[in-house]
């Protein structure tokens, strides 16, 4: 129950005095608003209101200090007491009764609980009672008043629930210490407009509660600026001739740094805004100088960046959390109460790593396409004198045969898995085995590095893909077992960003995960008939993704709305492998009928093939190196190619042989700027071809 101050009884409000200063009050408000703070003010502004009772502070200027008008129709000060019925008793809180006649309060009272409850709330008595129930009589209450207090009063019940221990440490900890709660309204208002879909009487844990605090924190720090930006808007429009009103708070905030400081470099500039418009506000900037606050124009572009910033990491947080609190939820209804469709991983990406996706393709995309040849690129002329300078047996010679292989990007570290289930990783400087990977009770069909945090991943025909966490002594321990799939998994490829990765099934689905969580964020699947895919791979800038099926035919995805952009037809057979070129132009396919080329800036149609060396050879591997100057392609032997015209010329430049006896290159990997190329077949050992020398 809630009940007013000492002077509830008396209606203030309704004295001619009391509205008058109500009034008055409203229209300080209203100017404040029309002339954000971040504005120099122009002659004739002003805030104070009329009467001559203002204080003068010691220079003799009159400070206004407005109240609030929600304070005078409360009365009190606006401060209410609160009767809660904790488990042994009853306390009285006093607390901040304006917050709830905001219209919205049930929104943003949970909030107030989380981290400094002290703030809003405090503790006037505690009294431990044998009988609660002859302690308190219940009256009958208004209709309005009981929704009043079913809407907003629960919230504020809720937020004492969780923090009784922290206002009330007498009270038993074995009755009140309960470890999970039930979801408040404002929480699921507030994760479903992050689209987390939550249902009303989901239970949570304290860190719940708190990382969804700190996405609502982040949110009200960008959010309290609205009006000084909207406003801004318009300046933009007089000054400029830009059009800003529907334009992101964030891109409204970069926009006035770009103005205030033209020199300095704007994170991402391009995907907030086009050329013309970035030369036109630097070409204005002088036109701003008597409008602006440079200082508080950039205190509110660094709180804004700095908030989406961390909201974008504890979203991510809350994303894995709140999908083991469904699970959780789900795990102790009945069957029958049970949503079918909840049981599937349809999700969509969350918004917050759209767009973090999005500022990873920008900043890639704005770097030059026409990459310049790193001089410590291994030349031509070395290439073609490549020969086997090791060959090293790591699989089980029972279970012989390598189907996937990768090389650590910033360490010389080859890993191998294949048939015995096992994954290998191997120190080519040393040449010795560093550490053997058990857990998969089938084949290991792919396998990639992370190329931050010491992780590895695995996928294989056990329907199950692993998360390896190295350690400082070398030893890897699988930290996630993920069972999104209900066929082999058949390939893993890492987001650029290196902290998604997506992996592709037999079962017709490729599933986007969150490395650091190992949460499935979303799971797109195709209609039934078709025998799944085979093969998958990352574009360079991390929007697309590509994805090769049993039947021949190649998918482009976007990878924001996990819809098909566009379908490549021609192969015949399974898509084993696939690659891009390092600038994104050229994906290369390996399938039965050998490798074509694919040129993403035009049509669908292949412009190149490169047939198998005889008929009887499947092509099973195909790898552009990291400058997109060579292109290796796996069949019955190796054949490398020097990209000299990529519509015209692409030179074999050196041939290697088959040395396993099999006939079948299964995979292949360049080295550190192509000074040695890695290859593994059917039987039981990694080969690396190359120079001495190197």
């Amino acid at each position: 129950m809630a009940s007013g101050g000492e002077d509830m009884g008396k209606d203030k409000a309704s004295t001619a005095e009391e509205k008058e200063t109500a009034s008055k009050n409203k229209k300080s408000l209203q100017i404040e608003e029309e002339a954000p703070w971040l504005w120099k003010w122009e002659e004739g502004d002003c805030l104070s209101t009329d009467g001559d009772d203002d204080d003068e502070d010691e220079d003799g200027v009159k400070a206004v200090i407005p109240e609030d008008p929600s304070a005078v129709i409360l009365g009190n000060c606006g401060v209410i007491a609160v009767l809660f019925e904790t488990p042994s008793g009853f306390a009285i809180f006093g607390y901040y009764g304006t917050r709830l006649l905001d219209p919205d309060a049930w929104q943003h009272i949970w909030a107030d609980f989380v981290n400094t409850p002290d703030q809003t709330v405090w503790l006037k008595e505690f009294q431990a009672f044998e009988d609660k129930l002859s302690a308190i009589n219940k009256d009958a209450i208004s209709p309005a008043l009981g929704k009043m207090i079913r809407k907003h009063v629960q919230e504020l019940m809720w937020g004492l629930e969780i923090q009784i221990l922290y206002f009330v440490p007498e009270e038993n900890p074995e009755l009140a210490n309960e470890d999970r709660f039930r979801m408040s309204k404002g929480m699921a208002f507030l994760l479903n407009r992050h689209n987390f879909n939550v249902k009303p009487g989901v239970m949570v844990i304290k860190r719940i509660i708190e990382t969804a605090a700190l996405v609502y924190e982040c949110d009200r720090s960008v959010d309290k600026h609205a009006i000084s930006l909207r406003h801004a808007a318009t300046h933009l429009e007089r000054i400029s001739h830009i059009d800003a009103q529907d334009w992101d708070l964030l891109k409204l905030a970069t926009a006035l740094k770009l103005i205030c400081y033209p020199e300095e470099k704007i994170r991402a500039p391009r995907r907030l805004f086009t050329k013309p418009q970035v030369m036109r506000l630097k070409k204005d900037a002088p036109k701003y100088e008597d409008v602006i606050l440079k200082a508080p124009c950039l205190e509110i572009y660094n709180e804004m960046y700095t908030a989406r910033k961390i909201r974008c990491e504890a979203a991510r947080a809350l994303l894995c959390l709140v999908e083991r609190a469904k699970r959780a939820y789900e795990a102790e209804l009945p069957d029958h109460e049970i949503d079918p469709d909840s049981r599937k991983i349809r999700h969509c990406i969350d918004p917050v790593m759209i767009d973090e996706l999005r500022e990873w393709h920008t900043r890639l995309s704005t770097k030059p396409k026409k990459r310049q040849v790193p001089p410590t690129l291994a030349p031509v002329d070395a290439l073609q004198r490549y020969t086997l300078i090791s060959s090293h047996p790591l699989n089980k010679p029972n279970e012989p045969g390598i189907l996937s292989l990768d090389i650590h990007p910033s360490q010389d570290i080859i890993a191998t898995g294949g048939i015995d289930t096992d994954a290998i990783l191997f120190d080519r400087s040393s040449g010795e085995i560093l550490c053997r990977l058990t857990g998969h009770s089938k084949k290991i069909t792919s396998l990639k590095f992370v190329n931050q945090n010491g992780l590895f991943i695995t996928g294989s025909a056990d329907k199950t893909v692993r998360i390896w966490q190295g350690s400082e002594d070398g030893d890897y321990s699988c930290i996630h077992t993920l069972k999104d799939h209900t066929a082999e998994v058949e390939a893993v490829t890492v987001h650029a960003s290196q902290k998604y990765f997506v992996t592709t099934s037999r079962d017709n689905s490729w599933c986007f995960y969150d490395i650091s969580t190992g949460s499935c964020v979303a799971q797109v699947g195709e209609a039934s008939g078709q025998e799944g895919y085979t093969s998958a791979a990352s574009h360079p800038e991390g929007l697309i993704l590509g994805t090769g099926t049993t039947d021949g035919v190649v998918k482009i995805w976007n990878v924001k709305t996990q819809s098909k952009v566009a379908n490549f037809d021609g192969h015949v057979g399974p898509v084993a492998a696939m690659s891009f070129s390092e600038n994104g132009y050229f994906l290369a396919t390996a399938a039965l009928d050998g490798v074509k080329l694919w040129d993403l800036r035009s049509s669908s149609k292949y412009f190149m093939t490169f047939p198998p060396c005889n008929s009887d050879a499947t092509t099973n591997a195909v790898e552009f190196d990291f400058s997109g100057r060579y292109l290796a392609i796996g069949s019955s032997d190796i054949r490398i190619y020097q990209v000299a015209n990529p519509k015209v010329i692409w030179n074999v430049i050196k041939t290697l042989p088959d040395l396993s006896g099999t006939g079948k290159i299964t995979s292949i990997k360049f080295g550190v700027d192509a000074k040695y190329i890695a290859v593994g077949s059917m039987d039981q050992n990694l080969r690396i071809f190359g120079l001495q020398s190197y």
